[in-house]
């Protein structure tokens, strides 16, 4: 009788380490498979999240798992920054975030979060913000364009009348006048010449002009003269 419940612990004893042994491997198994707990040197568990240690059993873990500070924890698990500019960090308040777009307060949530982002009035705002920035982008491409042009013009411009300034004492010399026009000389001449003949004529004519006024003077004077008489 004795040999027999000896016997039969022992066969309980070996399937409760067998047991408890397979809880282990399946907990290490758990806890590998999740980013947010590592094995302590002592044995524990951490959650990255919260640093809360627990008991290293599966029982523990899996309460822990189905709690509401790790649900929590979880739910706010993501980076906000990767929503900005758009969504900014709250002023004031340090639960919340803003979305410059809507100008709206939301709930620093991961759910809230991804639910506005993802909602017609976000995307509407997004959309038209991102037509605006290329317009605006657009525009000033063209405006820079015109004045990248109109440098150019103004630097050919120098250059051209640099080259004018410096080959007009050679264009002189060989008979050629400012405006790029070759010089006939003898029609110059005969202009010359015709524009001395009438100013010699309106001298000419000037003169007589006096000449006769002062015959008519004479006259005038005669007869006054001859009337007194």
């Amino acid at each position: 009788m004795n040999k027999n419940k000896e016997s039969g612990k022992q066969v309980q004893n070996i399937k409760v380490n067998d047991s408890n042994s397979n809880k282990n491997k399946e907990l290490q198994k758990l806890v590998q498979n999740n980013k947010h707990f590592e094995f302590l040197s002592s044995g524990k568990i951490k959650c990255l999240l919260t640093h809360h240690e627990i008991l290293p059993t599966l029982q523990e873990f899996n309460n822990y798992l189905n709690g509401k500070s790790y649900k929590n924890a979880v739910e706010n698990d993501i980076d906000f920054t990767q929503f900005e500019p758009y969504i900014v960090q709250h002023k004031t308040d340090k639960n919340k975030l803003f979305c410059n777009l809507t100008r709206q307060n939301i709930s620093k949530k991961k759910s809230v979060v991804l639910k506005h982002v993802n909602g017609k009035r976000y995307k509407y705002y997004l959309s038209k913000y991102l037509e605006e920035q290329a317009k605006e982008e657009q525009e000033n491409q063209q405006e820079n364009q015109e004045d990248e042009g109109q440098n150019e013009l103004e630097e050919l411009n120098n250059l051209v009348n640099e080259a004018e300034q410096q080959e007009q004492p050679q264009k002189q010399k060989n008979g050629i006048l400012k405006g790029g026009k070759k010089i006939n000389k003898k029609k110059f001449k005969q202009q010359k010449e015709e524009k001395i003949e009438v100013e010699e004529e309106i001298q000419s004519k000037q003169k007589k002009q006096q000449q006769d006024g002062k015959q008519v003077k004479k006259l005038k004077n005669k007869q006054q003269n001859a009337q007194v008489e």
